[in-house]
C-alpha cells in the first residue's frame, strides 16, 4: 500500500475533543477527513496527501475501461482493424523516420499488419514481400501505392503455394480495386522475371482441401472426395494443352466436381465455381473439353 503522510498533524497527538482518546483515529483518505474510532467524531477536515502519487497496478487496469484505449492494449488485444492501424501510425508518428527509404518500409508493414491476422498470413512472408517490392521498386515499379503492396504480397503468397489466400480474398480484405490490382501484379510479374526471382508455380492441388471444405464436405465423405479429386487431378493436368492457360483454382474445381459426381454426392457447377471462388464460364468450357478425353469407369 503506498505510504501516506498527513501535512500539519504528523508530530502532533490527536485527542477527540469529544470523548477524549488520543491517536485512536481513522483516516478517510476519501472524504478527507480524520475520524475518532472510539466515538466516530470527525476531529479534522481537509488534509492532504503528500505521499507519491497512487496508480491501480497494471492487473486491475487491464480489465477497466473500454478494450483499445490504450496503445499497449490496441496491439495486444483483439479489436478492430481501423483501431490497430491508428496505433501502429501514433507509434510511428513516436518515432521520426529519417529516411525514405525507413518511411516506404515503416507504410508497407502498416498496410501488411493490417492484413495478417484477416488472412492468416505469417511474418516471414511478409518480411520477404517487403524485400521483394523494395527490389521491384528500385528498378522503376511504380504502381498505385495500396495495389503495389498487395501485387508484392500476392506473389509471395503464390511461391510459396498458400492456397487459403486467393486474388480475391485479397481484393476483398484489402479493400482493393480489382482491375488496378490485377495491372500492378502483372507489372509486378515482369520486374521479378528482369530481376531473375523465382516465378510462382502453384501447384493446383492446394486447392483442393479448401474447396471441398466450401461445399460443406467434411468428415470421412470430405477425405473420400479429396482423395479422388487428388488421383483424378494428377491425370487432368498431365495434358499441357488442358493444364496451360487455366487457373489452378479451375483445374482443382474440375477434380472435385468429379470425385464428388464418382462418391454420388450432387453439386452443381455453380456450387464448384462459388467454393473455388471462380465462375462458372471457365469450369463449362473445361468440362466440354474433358468430356471426350477423360473416361471414368464406376463400378457398383
Amino acid at each position: 500500500m503506498t505510504r501516506r503522510i498527513l501535512a500539519g498533524i504528523a508530530d502532533q497527538d490527536l485527542v477527540c475533543p469529544v470523548c477524549g482518546a488520543v491517536n485512536k483515529v481513522y483516516v478517510d483518505y476519501e472524504r478527507g477527513v480524520v475520524v475518532c474510532t472510539e466515538c466516530g467524531t470527525v476531529i479534522k477536515e481537509g488534509i492532504v496527501d503528500l505521499g507519491p502519487e497512487w496508480r491501480k497496478p497494471e492487473s486491475s487496469r487491464a480489465h477497466v475501461g473500454t478494450s483499445g484505449t490504450e496503445l499497449g492494449d490496441i496491439e495486444r488485444g483483439n479489436v478492430k482493424i481501423s483501431d490497430k492501424l491508428r496505433a501502429l501510425r501514433l507509434k510511428r508518428a513516436a518515432k521520426p523516420v529519417s529516411s525514405a527509404e525507413e518511411r516506404l518500409e515503416a507504410d508497407m508493414r502498416e498496410f501488411y499488419e493490417s492484413l495478417r491476422n484477416l488472412l492468416g498470413i505469417p511474418k516471414a512472408l511478409i518480411d520477404e514481400a517487403i524485400i521483394l517490392y523494395k527490389k521491384a521498386y528500385e528498378m522503376g515499379f511504380r504502381a498505385s501505392r495500396r495495389e503495389g503492396y498487395a501485387a508484392a504480397l500476392y506473389f509471395a503468397v503464390k511461391r510459396h503455394g498458400i492456397g487459403a489466400v486467393t486474388y480475391r480474398s485479397l481484393v476483398e480484405k484489402a479493400g482493393l480495386n480489382r482491375g488496378e490490382f490485377m495491372s500492378a501484379y502483372m507489372e509486378f510479374l515482369r520486374y521479378m522475371a528482369q530481376a531473375g526471382e523465382k516465378m510462382p508455380k502453384v501447384d493446383p492441388r492446394i486447392y483442393i482441401p479448401r474447396i471441398v471444405s466450401a461445399l460443406g464436405l467434411d468428415g470421412e465423405l470430405g477425405a473420400q472426395v479429396q482423395r479422388i479429386a487428388a488421383h483424378l487431378l494428377s491425370y487432368i493436368i498431365r495434358s499441357p494443352r488442358i493444364r496451360n492457360g487455366r487457373k489452378p483454382q479451375v483445374l482443382a474445381a474440375i477434380s472435385v466436381y468429379f470425385a464428388c459426381f464418382i462418391s454420388g454426392i450432387e453439386v452443381t457447377q455453380k456450387d464448384v465455381a462459388r467454393a473455388a471462388e471462380s465462375t462458372e464460364t471457365p469450369i463449362r468450357d473445361l468440362l466440354n473439353e474433358l468430356a471426350d478425353s477423360l473416361y471414368i469407369e464406376l463400378y457398383v
